[in-house]
């Protein structure tokens, strides 16, 4: 999901890395057992190590987790941390660990299936009095006048000369932004509507509706999100507008059209996030009644609109469908049943571009596929 120089990103942040740094010497005691789930290159499995942490158990999906083995020897750590490549869900381990440390939100932390990762780790792998890092989410939303960054989205598709592209606006203007803001564009004070309490269960679906008083007169082009968290005791940060840039930035839900406001006006704003799989379907409403020279506004947006997910895939993620796999399916399948241990992976390619022809053209993208997948799965 990340790549290293991602996280080297992530480390440099002024706003999230300290803060972090400060959680895990405050939360971790010594003779702990810790599990870093998102561990990427295991910078956190390090921190729990000098804190006095006894036994680290860093686990993330993705290949830079291997990075951390050359990290833990050159800190002297390599006997203390245990890298594990996959998803937390499906690893079982040892023991129950005394903290739990986690970063696997997005922008917000409503993001993928990392919420369902954590309710199993707090479920299934902490100890009955352990602690989690972070402890507390909360996200909020305010209304935002960026006529800027209004036009960034829309412009392209109604700049050309001689060409009619604006088929294109409904799809890009239900979609959603990562975006720096400043505080000057906030146009209504802030309203939370979702919060996530890690060491209570945190539910993945989010979904309220807040009334946003604007502040002043002006022209809304949409919401502006973002979230504070609470890492452990009093320690956290927030991603508010006008906060030290950080590497997570905020989110910008535009508006299927502008709308002129007074100040004082009361804005009915509905957010809401469903899980769908693993990727998130958002949908936010704006309505406003009618005044001078201007008729009620009624907006309901969805990134399903946008092509978040296409009714196509939805019908084959449902209870009711019977799948049949592809040739594509049936070649994967075929790459996965081939890796028994008898035969070398170039074998293995040629004879897989062999019985499909069709997905793979050659024997080097077969051979690319299998690395992939030999690269994922095998011991």
């Amino acid at each position: 999901m990340y790549t290293l120089d991602e996280f080297g990103e992530m480390v440099g942040d002024p706003v999230r890395f300290p803060a972090y740094c400060e959680a895990i010497a405050r939360a971790v005691r010594p003779g702990d057992s810790v599990i870093d789930i998102g561990s990427g290159p295991g910078v956190f499995a390090l921190l729990a190590c000098k804190a006095g942490a006894r036994k680290v158990y860093a686990i993330d999906t993705e290949s830079v987790v291997e990075f951390g083995r050359q990290f833990a020897a050159d800190n002297g750590f390599a006997d203390r941390i245990e890298f594990l490549r996959g998803d937390s869900r499906q690893i079982l381990l040892p023991e129950r660990a005394n903290v739990i440390v986690s970063d696997i939100r997005g922008a917000l932390p409503l993001f993928g299936p990392g919420i369902r990762a954590l309710n199993d780790a707090r479920h299934r792998l902490l100890a009955e009095s352990g602690r989690m890092i972070p402890e507390r989410d909360v996200l909020l939303a305010a209304l935002i006048e960026a006529p800027k960054k209004y036009d960034e989205i829309i412009a392209p598709w109604k700049s050309v000369p001689g060409l009619d592209l604006e088929a294109a606006l409904p799809v890009v203007l239900n979609t959603m932004y990562k975006r720096h803001c400043k505080p000057e564009l906030l146009i209504s004070e802030a309203q939370e509507w979702h919060a996530l309490e890690y060491m209570r269960g945190a539910n993945p679906k989010a979904g309220k509706t807040v009334h946003l008083v604007t502040t002043r007169k002006g022209i809304v082009h949409g919401f502006m999100l973002w979230f504070a968290t609470r890492l452990f005791g009093e320690i956290g940060f927030s991603t508010r507008p006008g906060t030290q840039d950080n590497v997570y930035g905020q989110i910008f839900l535009p508006l299927l059209k502008p709308v002129e406001v007074d100040e004082g006006e009361e804005i009915c704003a509905g957010l809401h996030a469903d899980l769908i799989g693993a990727d998130y379907i958002w949908r936010w409403e704006f309505k406003t009644g009618a005044r001078a020279g201007r008729e009620a506004v009624d907006y309901r947006q969805s990134t399903f609109q946008g092509g978040g997910i296409s009714p196509s895939s939805l019908r084959k993620r449902s209870g009711e469908f019977v799948p049949v796999l592809s040739e594509a399916g049936l070649a994967e399948r075929w790459l996965l049943m081939a890796m028994d241990g008898k035969a070398p992976l170039e074998q293995i390619a040629v004879k897989a571009s062999e019985q499909f022809p069709h997905t793979f053209s050659r024997p080097e993208d077969a051979f690319r596929r299998a690395g992939e997948l030999s690269d994922r799965y095998s011991r």
